[in-house]
């Protein structure tokens, strides 16, 4: 099931977002008594972080927290994820330190991809896990996670964790593969601004193949929050 829901401003769909964390949290700690997340980074979310990490009666005791994807390059520089999203959320909540699963760094990507795609298995043990909520953003070329247009990483149908480069960075990274994040229950992908407005029509509207999000699906739910910018030609639908 696809649900696209458009807010007039950032701040009130960060709002609903945050109402709607909330629910899916209280309905899997109630059916099996943990929460399992993924969190991307990007600027789009992190004043959403900001939000979760203030808001009280987040049961983050029974929340376990992993990450869509990074760039391999130090946890302090200000492009790592791991970097932004501790920043704003994780240093400022109360959390179990064996909650938050990092991505080694130390490693070499594909290593590095290996041993996070082994933590994951072994952590739900199941040979194809399944997060209870994943948080996406989409660039600008359609991109997801670290999964970009005409890369072999989207024809990966075993890898749960994939490593990826782009000709214009000096860097890799790892990212969730298709498989793992379409095995997902719920998957919202948050977009905002004038920017993202055509290629969030090309993804939901026209449904082109060529757009690596237009291929995320989910168990349950695919759940787009956009503001009225980003969805300013869906207006018609």
């Amino acid at each position: 099931m696809k649900e696209v829901l458009s807010f007039e401003t950032k701040d009130e769909l960060e709002n609903s977002l945050l109402d709607f964390f909330i629910i899916q949290q209280k309905n899997a700690i109630e059916k099996k008594g943990l929460f399992c997340i993924a969190l991307s980074g990007g600027n789009t979310p992190l004043s959403f972080y900001e939000k979760l990490a203030n808001k009280k009666n987040i049961q983050w005791d029974k929340t376990h927290i992993f990450f869509v994807d990074d760039r391999m390059v130090k946890d302090d520089s200000n492009v790592s994820n791991t970097h932004q999203i501790k920043k704003v959320l994780l240093d400022k909540i109360v959390i179990p330190e064996e909650n938050i699963h990092f991505i080694d760094k130390s490693l070499d990507e594909n290593d590095a991809a290996l041993e996070y795609e082994l933590e994951i298995k072994s952590f739900f043990k199941e040979e194809v896990p399944s997060f209870d909520f994943i948080l996406l953003g989409i660039g600008e070329d359609g991109h997801t996670a670290s999964l970009f247009p005409h890369s072999d990483t989207l024809k990966e149908k075993n890898k749960l964790v994939v490593s990826s480069s782009t000709k214009q960075e000096s860097f890799f990274r790892i990212s969730f593969s298709l498989k793992l994040i379409n095995h997902t229950k719920v998957v919202v992908f948050m977009v905002v601004g004038n920017n993202k407005a055509r290629i969030i029509k090309k993804i939901i509207q026209d449904k082109d193949i060529r757009c690596p999000a237009t291929h995320v699906k989910a168990k349950e739910k695919v759940v787009f929050f956009l503001d009225s910018k980003a969805a300013i030609f869906l207006l018609s639908m």
